[in-house]
């Protein structure tokens, strides 16, 4: 249950990131409140340091999976429209 609950603490704070670092202007600062939010309520829920670095190792590594999927999801854009 534990490993759940780190799991989706992870996958939310990194999707939230990465909408971050997908959109512009004013409103992606709500999806970076959003993860602050997230972190914040994950420390506050584990006080001991082995959960927070998996958190933070987790979240670093869904990141970077959703930046690559969403780059291979552009690539296959561009793919469509160039033929």
């Amino acid at each position: 249950m534990r490993a759940l609950q780190i799991f989706s603490f992870c996958l939310l704070c990194a999707a939230l990131l990465f909408v971050f670092s997908i959109i512009d202007g004013v409103v992606k600062f709500a999806f970076s409140l959003g993860a602050l939010y997230v972190g914040i309520q994950f420390f506050k829920r584990f006080e001991t340091r082995g959960p927070r670095i998996a958190f933070v190792l987790t979240t670093i590594l869904f990141y970077f999976i959703y930046t690559v999927f969403y780059a291979l999801y552009l690539a296959v854009q561009q793919q469509q429209t160039a033929i």
